[in-house]
């Protein structure tokens, strides 16, 4: 009887840590999971430089509908939902871009190698400017998979300098959300 209680208290632990993650992506995840398509799509496109000024801040109402609603559900601190909004919106245009680069036959993984975006990486603040030694990292990256810079257009270059400027805003607002 000890042998199984003991053995039941041992398999509830273990089973704490994945509840508590199962719930730290649950935050993570939400805005995501509860913006309609519609409203992904429109909020790339408009990080991209897609409509005016009036349609984007539209646009922003409408996402912070969707994060204040998960900020209540899952309890959120106020003095976070700067960072868990723009956390939220890069994260939603960062996926919408690398299926747009992706259609263009580029690879976002080629910017995250150049510019070490991840987990463990060193994520950049891109958040003013990328420097000229950055693009060329990115540039030699794109040169050195095969791809013909010359034929890249234009407006697929500036997807990538969104998608970079995207990538990291999203690593380094999520490393400042205590979840």
């Amino acid at each position: 009887m000890l042998k199984g209680l003991m053995a039941g208290a041992a398999l509830a632990m273990t089973a704490l840590p994945g509840a508590a993650l199962a719930q730290e992506g649950a935050k993570f995840d939400c805005v995501n999971n509860d913006t309609n398509a519609t409203l992904k799509a429109s909020l790339g496109a408009a990080m991209t430089g897609a409509g005016d000024d009036a349609s984007r801040d539209a646009l922003f109402k409408a996402l912070a509908t969707v994060t204040d609603a998960c900020v209540a559900r899952h309890g959120i601190a106020d003095e976070q939902k700067g960072d868990y909004f723009d956390y939220s919106l890069a994260r939603i245009s960062r996926e919408w871009l690398i299926g747009d680069l992706a259609r263009s036959n580029l690879s976002n993984a080629l910017v995250d190698k150049a510019l070490d975006f991840g987990p463990a990486g060193a994520n950049p603040d891109l958040s003013s400017d990328m420097t000229d030694d950055q693009i060329m990292l990115i540039v030699q990256a794109y040169v050195d998979s095969g791809v013909d810079i010359e034929k890249v257009d234009s407006a697929v270059w500036e997807k990538v300098g969104a998608y970079a400027a995207a990538t990291s805003i999203y690593w380094n607002k999520r490393k400042k959300l205590p979840f």
